[in-house]
């Protein structure tokens, strides 16, 4: 039996979350409900009915998950590249899609190239099963650009797999169309699968942004991505997840995968899910949270410019969270006791980064908190007085 490494980020929350007044430790955009998404619809009545579930058959496909939230998941990628339903593998939420992947790829002994810092489960997971993971380190000081340099020296004879979340958690950066191919061209050399959790995706920014592919989009076939409803669509509640490959036999092996966790996913669930992917609720749901995205952003860029001499960051481009670094006369503050006295005296919490982004014994993420900034804008501009207080206090 595998010993699972203690996962931080979910307990952190769930710890704190009764001292809490502000909310900055999160990652999702608001909760709807099936009224919001009836309200949002370019046709409430074509939504309403189709979310009517009284006559709704409560089975399912085994094997691959409902027709209907396929196509809609399908749709979400490039039609160039020709991706279809078949392709598509529905999952409870991103967690099972990346436990899927993961378990269904790799054996003991892999070794596994891991995008660091990231979501925990992806350089975790791996390790507890015998690979060697090697973490591919984002660079603070150039925008958490990822090194192709760096990703050529860390591959080995027994490399299968490069593994990214994109766009990132907990940075806010992505890369780009260009960088994708390299990374590709990379991967084809050395035969390697690329594994992408696309979570956040498609959540950009700025308005250049928006045309930026996914993994899957491109013409290598031995790419694997993941995704939910969880972050960009305000929809955690309805565990609905997918895989997206084009390669016949890694889909096999994840099929084969799936029956091991999940025989079914909720039909319930897959319905709403092909409801809100639909061309009458998805631009509508998209558009709602880039703006409270865009928002937030100016307020946060407000808040590190006047508290500069303690707050530092790389502006997010992309995805809900960003990262920044706390310091006092130049060294980085103890996040984690930061974290602690921030919520007790004025119920603000926030996500240590040396907690719940650190792998192993690495100490590169101290001083980070990672703070969240899809959630309603006046909440969060509470959020962000009350942290700007705060600070003050400390400066006496």
């Amino acid at each position: 039996m595998v010993k699972l490494p203690y996962f931080e980020l979910t307990p952190w929350i769930e710890d704190h979350k009764l001292k809490c007044k502000h909310y900055l430790a999160g990652s999702a955009t608001p909760f709807l409900s099936i009224e919001d998404l009836i309200s949002l619809s370019s046709d409430p009545q074509a939504t309403e009915m189709a979310l009517n579930f009284r006559s709704l058959k409560l089975g399912g496909d085994f094997l691959r998950g409902n027709l209907s939230v396929r196509s809609a998941i399908a749709a979400l990628y490039g039609s160039k590249q020709g991706i279809k339903p078949e392709h598509v593998i529905t999952t409870v939420a991103t967690t099972a899609a990346n436990l899927t992947v993961l378990q269904g790829l790799l054996t003991a002994g892999d070794h596994v190239i891991c995008m660091y810092p990231t979501y925990g489960q992806l350089s975790r997971l791996p390790k507890t099963w015998g690979c060697e993971v090697s973490p591919w380190k984002l660079d603070a000081t150039k925008a958490w650009a990822v090194d192709l340099e760096v990703l050529q020296e860390l591959i080995k004879p027994n490399t299968v797999m490069v593994i990214l979340c994109n766009p990132a958690n907990p940075t806010g950066s992505y890369v780009d169309a260009e960088i994708q191919t390299r990374i590709i061209d990379i991967a084809r050399k050395h035969n390697l699968i690329i594994m992408t959790d696309e979570i956040f995706r498609p959540l950009f920014h700025q308005s250049l942004d928006q045309n930026v592919p996914s993994f899957v989009e491109h013409d290598y076939e031995k790419v694997v991505v993941t995704g939910s409803l969880s972050k960009v669509w305000g929809l955690t509640g309805v565990r609905v997840g997918w895989i997206v490959t084009k390669d016949q036999s890694l889909l096999k092996r994840l099929l084969n995968a799936r029956q091991y966790t999940y025989q079914i996913g909720s039909m319930i669930d897959e319905t709403i899910a092909a409801e809100v992917l639909s061309e009458r609720c998805r631009p509508a749901i998209l558009a709602r949270h880039l703006g409270y995205a865009q928002e937030n952003l100016q307020a946060l860029q407000a808040f590190v410019d006047k508290n500069s001499d303690m707050c530092s960051w790389t502006k997010p481009t992309a995805g809900s969270t960003a990262f920044i670094k706390l310091s006092l006369n130049g060294q980085p503050i103890d996040d984690v006791e930061f974290c602690n006295r921030i919520l007790d005296e004025d119920g603000v919490l926030l996500m240590p980064g040396s907690l719940c982004f650190r792998e192993g014994e690495e100490t590169d993420m101290g001083g980070y908190v990672r703070v969240h900034f899809t959630h309603f804008p006046d909440k969060t501009r509470k959020a962000l007085d009350a942290w700007d207080r705060f600070l003050a206090n400390q400066r006496k």
